[in-house]
């Protein structure tokens, strides 16, 4: 990426940064928690289902009623970006007609798997389908497949290519030294683009760190297609340890 395409990067994030923590002040402990209201009919998930959706039992539970009942951490940034991940879900309907998804950057124990499983939970419940990714989960799947059984694959990576809602979790997680391994997460994340099919991202690099791994044109397809949020600040594992 050019110094002018980082520039823009790293004003892109320091916009969402500041808007997390002018937001972050904004209404009472109960309206940032507010349960999600629907009418749509809600479908029985079950185990098998949600692990087919990549959501393994440490998440089996998650849901924003879960989240809520369990109560948010007393962070300013994480409940600005709760909520606003919470309004997201309410409109995903809209949302993936129109290939709009979801870019959740900061560092590791700040709650965006947690978030964006609730997202995906919410959308399953409602008949739908989609999946969750860890990113070096889906670049050892593809290098297992590749090597073993070429049809598994194509299957494999037909599905990520396609599916309504995608969640790619820890993206910079994978083994990016590869060529092989940059260019196909290009490809999937240009063929989604093309598709308006939406993807949602969470990663803990930087803006430096975004520009210096994956290239401008990727970045800016995922920058005009998803919303940022900026988590800036502790870890909330680190804090539980030191409780």
């Amino acid at each position: 990426m050019n110094p002018e395409d980082n520039g823009k990067l790293n004003e892109l994030l320091e916009r969402a940064r500041k808007k997390c923590q002018e937001k972050g002040t904004e209404g009472t402990p109960s309206e940032q928690t507010t349960p999600i209201t629907t009418s749509t009919m809600l479908k029985t998930i079950s185990a098998d289902e949600l692990n087919h959706a990549g959501i393994k039992s440490r998440y089996k539970d998650v849901t924003f009623s879960a989240i809520e009942k369990r109560g948010l951490p007393d962070d300013s940034c994480i409940r600005s970006n709760y909520r606003q991940v919470k309004a997201y879900a309410e409109r995903l309907d809209d949302y993936t007609k129109n290939g709009v998804g979801l870019v959740l950057v900061g560092g590791y124990g700040t709650m965006k798997t947690t978030m964006v499983v609730a997202v995906l939970r919410k959308w399953l419940d409602e008949g739908h389908h989609g999946l969750i990714v860890p990113m070096c989960s889906l670049v050892d799947n593809l290098f297992t497949l590749m090597h073993l059984n070429r049809e598994e694959m194509a299957k494999y990576e037909h599905r990520i290519r396609t599916t309504k809602l995608l969640i790619l979790d820890d993206l910079g997680g994978e083994n990016t030294d590869q060529k092989w391994v940059l260019a196909k997460i290009d490809s999937i994340i240009t063929e989604r683009y093309n598709d308006k099919l939406a993807t949602i991202i969470t990663t803990n690099l930087s803006a430096k760190e975004l520009a210096g791994t994956y290239s401008g044109r990727m970045l800016d397809r995922l920058k005009n297609t998803a919303m940022l949020l900026v988590f800036d600040t502790d870890s909330q594992r680190r804090h539980m340890w030191e409780a």
